[in-house]
C-alpha cells in the first residue's frame, strides 16, 4: 500500500485526539458501570502510565508526526473482583459493544488473576483484569494527528 493510500485510509478515521476524546467517554461509562453494579470505588489514574507509539509496521510509510496511536494511562482500583467474575463478564461485555468493542481476544480466569480483551474495529484494544486490584486499560489503534 502506498503512502497515499495509507493516507487515505486513516483520513476516514477519526484523528488521534478525536479518538482519544471518545475512548476516554467509554472508560468513564466502563469504570461508572463497575462501581455501580460491583462497588468498584476509588478509581486512580496511574501516573505517568500513557505512551504513543507509531503505527509501524500497520501503516510503515507514515512517520510519528504522521500518524500514531495511544496507550491511554490505566485506570485501577484496590478492589478484586475475581469472586463475582461471571457476572462482571457480562456486564464488561454489554458495556463494550456498545462502544464498538466487539471482538473479543482473551477471556482468561486462573490462579486469582482475570481478564478480558475486546477490540474495535479501529484497532483499539481494551482491556478489564482483576486480581488484587481491578484494572482498565486502553490502547488506540492508528490515527493521523491531524487531518
Amino acid at each position: 500500500m502506498s503512502k497515499q493510500q495509507q493516507q487515505a485510509q486513516l483520513a476516514a478515521r477519526p484523528t488521534l485526539d478525536e479518538a482519544v476524546a471518545g475512548y476516554e467517554k467509554f472508560r468513564t461509562a466502563l469504570r461508572e458501570r463497575l462501581a455501580t453494579d460491583f462497588g468498584v470505588a476509588d478509581w486512580t489514574e496511574e501516573p505517568n502510565s500513557a505512551e504513543y507509539r507509531g503505527c509501524a509496521p500497520q501503516f510503515p510509510d507514515l512517520t510519528e508526526q504522521e500518524a500514531g496511536a495511544k496507550f491511554l494511562a490505566r485506570w485501577y482500583a484496590q478492589t478484586s473482583l475475581v469472586p463475582q467474575w461471571e457476572k462482571v463478564k457480562h456486564v464488561v461485555r454489554e458495556v463494550v459493544a456498545a462502544y464498538g468493542f466487539t471482538k473479543l481476544t482473551l477471556d482468561v480466569n486462573q490462579n486469582g488473576d482475570a481478564e478480558l480483551n475486546f477490540v474495535d474495529q479501529l484497532g483499539a484494544q481494551v482491556s478489564v483484569g482483576s486480581g488484587k486490584n481491578t484494572v482498565v486499560s486502553l490502547t488506540t489503534g492508528c490515527h493521523l494527528i491531524k487531518k
